[in-house]
């Protein structure tokens, strides 16, 4: 569905406006300790607070992911593979992040190197796009298909999402 795509200069650009939009001074946007650099940088940039949650052998931490949930948190974010460990997490270890989370948060899926992975038990995320209306699946392709100088990232979210990136993304980006 064309309504529930936002495309963007590189997926740094809609995780950008994805704070911009969601997180501000009092907030917090929560993400792994080895997670993308990102987050802490536009979440400061808006200033939200960045939080890290421990991860157990360079692999996020479901448990303490959601440990770290307060009522300040807006957004929490997972490299899913993440870079630059090259940990994944299983579709029943999101599902369960995701099933963790209240509904007021916004769970970010950040998938840009999803095309590596090589595993059954894996997913990009889109279905919990389908299901929940606080799931965003962010992609690029810049990793697999070497476009990294063309800059085209992507955001698969619900609608009610999308409008709002649209709204506040520049018109030529």
């Amino acid at each position: 569905d064309a309504a529930r795509v936002v495309c963007g200069n590189g997926s740094d650009e809609l995780i950008a406006l994805l704070i911009h939009a969601y997180a501000g001074p009092g907030d917090e946007v929560l993400y792994s300790q080895y997670g993308f650099l990102m987050y802490p940088i536009a979440a400061k940039a808006n200033g939200a607070t960045p939080v890290t949650a421990p991860e157990k052998d360079y692999r996020a931490d479901v448990d303490a992911i959601l440990k770290r949930v307060t009522p300040r948190t807006k957004i929490v974010f997972l490299a899913n593979p993440n870079n630059p460990t090259g940990s994944v997490l299983s579709r029943e270890e999101v599902q369960r992040l995701a099933d963790g989370l209240p509904r007021t948060c916004l769970f970010v899926i950040d998938a840009a190197y999803a095309e590596y992975v090589v595993s059954n038990d894996y997913s990009a995320g889109a279905e919990l796009v389908d299901s929940r209306d606080n799931v965003v699946m962010t992609r690029t392709f810049s990793k697999i298909h070497g476009l990294a100088g063309l800059r085209l990232g992507w955001a698969y979210c619900p609608s009610n999402v999308a409008d709002v990136l649209n709204r506040i993304r520049g018109p030529f980006n």
